[in-house]
């Protein structure tokens, strides 16, 4: 194995370890996502709620559900997430219900459910043909499905300038703002792009996509 190849499997087993404990100990995720981006971290979540229309949102892998706040201005949104650890604290932010627990491989609604799916930094879940079958199943046709995939900061000021340096260490080339290959989230039925939505400090890397009715994906 060549000294790459090694270094990038040393990263990917500490980013899973590190995210595994994140996700048993929610109450850590949002202080340190805060303390490691500052304000970016919120911005970049923010840039999905321009592509959600009215109707019924499901924010799936909501985590702690700290966007659900914001979705329910402009949609009734129910937040999905499998870490009853999330949930949790995300019981604190959506005190009047709203939150299922479920796997993103089967989701518990009805077919056409819903006019948008959004997910924010979501695990390697959202890439498994599974979810998008089912993420394409709930949707109804035309609605759109947001992912924001990544998010660089390339305005590391004042003291936070060492944090970018250890960032770029952990997440390795997940920050330098390339786009994916356009087949990550590919789905016969859910045809989208790839959109770089520039923020205070930094910018935001989303996939925007919408569900075609059966005939365009038959076609």
């Amino acid at each position: 194995m060549s000294d790459k190849r090694r270094t990038r499997e040393i990263r990917r087993r500490l980013q899973l370890w590190a995210f595994d404990q994140l996700y048993r100990h929610a109450w850590f995720y949002d202080p340190l996502s805060r303390f490691v981006f500052g304000d970016e971290w919120h911005h970049w979540r923010q840039t999905v709620l321009p592509f959600v229309g009215p109707g019924r949102v499901l924010d799936l892998g909501c985590g702690t559900g700290a966007l659900l706040p914001e979705l329910r201005t402009r949609a009734t949104a129910i937040g999905v997430d499998w870490s009853r650890s999330m949930l949790r604290v995300a019981s604190r932010r959506a005190r009047d219900g709203g939150l299922v627990r479920a796997a993103a491989a089967n989701l518990p609604f009805r077919d056409a459910t819903f006019t948008s799916v959004v997910s924010t930094f979501p695990a390697q879940f959202i890439v498994e043909r599974s979810t998008l079958d089912e993420v394409t199943r709930v949707l109804a046709p035309g609605g759109r499905f947001i992912v924001v995939l990544g998010g660089e900061v390339t305005d590391w000021h004042g003291w936070r300038r060492p944090i970018g340096a250890l960032a770029r260490l952990f997440y390795g080339d997940r920050v330098d703002g390339t786009v994916p290959r356009g087949d990550v989230l590919a789905h016969p039925s859910l045809p989208g792009d790839w959109h770089t939505v520039e923020t205070p400090r930094g910018r935001a890397l989303l996939w925007v996509a919408s569900r075609a009715d059966s005939t365009t994906a038959e076609g």
